[in-house]
């Protein structure tokens, strides 16, 4: 049951990210493809703290410094 839902999870966040993709597109025309690559996982990163908050789990956000 519990790798169901680990796949269930990869699946979600794999769509999470080609969505992403597919909305900073635009960006990479404009030669900011480095900062897309870097933004991604940031974003996904952040949905998942997202919902975790909803979800009643308050963890502390970290990241590390971006350069961008």
């Amino acid at each position: 049951m519990e790798d169901e839902n680990y796949e269930d999870f990869d699946k979600i966040v794999g769509q999470l990210r080609l969505h992403l993709g597919q909305i900073t597109k635009p960006l990479r025309l404009y030669g900011q493809g480095a900062y897309v690559d870097s933004m991604i996982p940031e974003l996904i990163n952040l949905a998942h703290q997202y919902h975790l908050k909803l979800s009643g789990i308050d963890i502390p956000y970290y990241h590390e410094d971006l350069h961008w």
